[in-house]
């Protein structure tokens, strides 16, 4: 497969970076409690497990983003988990391979959950280590590292870097406080509720100019066109 230049991908991997370091926000308890998130509804993450994770870790890590997000009455269903052989030592070429993949039914979201050998270790004292990454031109598609190796996984577990992730898959930025994002999720919710029951079975991604993009048709093909393989 012919390799994605590095600045078509320079959005998708300037994000990812950012992601690592910093954190999404506290939550603000009284505006948290101060909103109606309305009925449940459901996000539904299929999951890629590299070589080295069983499904049954990969579905507990995901259940710790299912806790967090239950706050706004927001529930994680995974209808798959699917064996996924890690494509790349380093995250460029991980990102790109899951953010090409096609988002199929009933996905609303695609994660993989990423493996560990002797060369992450290595590595990890050298560079910053990415834990975790979501793509941010439609906020669909991402990965977290699933097993603990490294020193800087001591100070931020695989289950703290998938709850983390679970905020970049809502499309909330990077901040101080989640206040900003709550208006996000709540219309989000309103979206996906009227487009079930119009018929379109889809949590709707987020675009990088923060509108709502609303089948996963439009969301690969917004992948496609940001790294230069629009069909």
């Amino acid at each position: 497969m012919q390799r994605i230049k590095m600045a078509r991908l320079l959005p998708i991997l300037l994000a990812m970076f950012i992601s690592a370091c910093v954190t999404a926000g506290k939550h603000d308890t009284d505006a948290l409690h101060s909103l109606d998130f309305g009925p449940v509804e459901t996000l539904r993450v299929c999951l890629l497990v590299d070589e080295g994770i069983t499904e049954q870790s990969a579905r507990t890590l995901f259940e710790k983003m299912s806790d967090e997000l239950s706050i706004f009455d927001l529930e994680v269903e995974i209808p798959w988990v699917r064996p996924w052989k890690r494509p790349a030592f380093l995250m460029n070429g991980i990102i790109e391979e899951v953010a090409l993949r096609p988002l199929e039914a009933p996905c609303d979201r695609l994660m993989a959950v990423v493996g560990r050998h002797v060369g992450d270790f290595l590595i990890s004292w050298f560079a910053p280590e990415i834990l975790g990454a979501v793509e941010t031109n439609t906020h669909t598609r991402g990965y977290v590292v699933g097993k603990s190796v490294t020193f800087n996984q001591l100070l931020q577990r695989p289950s703290d870097v998938a709850v983390h992730e679970s905020y970049h898959l809502l499309g909330c930025i990077h901040g101080r406080s989640l206040r900003e994002c709550y208006p996000y999720i709540l219309e989000l919710k309103r979206m996906a509720r009227a487009s079930r029951e119009g018929g379109n079975d889809f949590f709707p991604g987020i675009s990088l100019d923060r509108k709502p993009i609303t089948s996963r048709e439009a969301t690969d093909e917004i992948i496609r066109a940001a790294v230069g393989r629009s069909e």
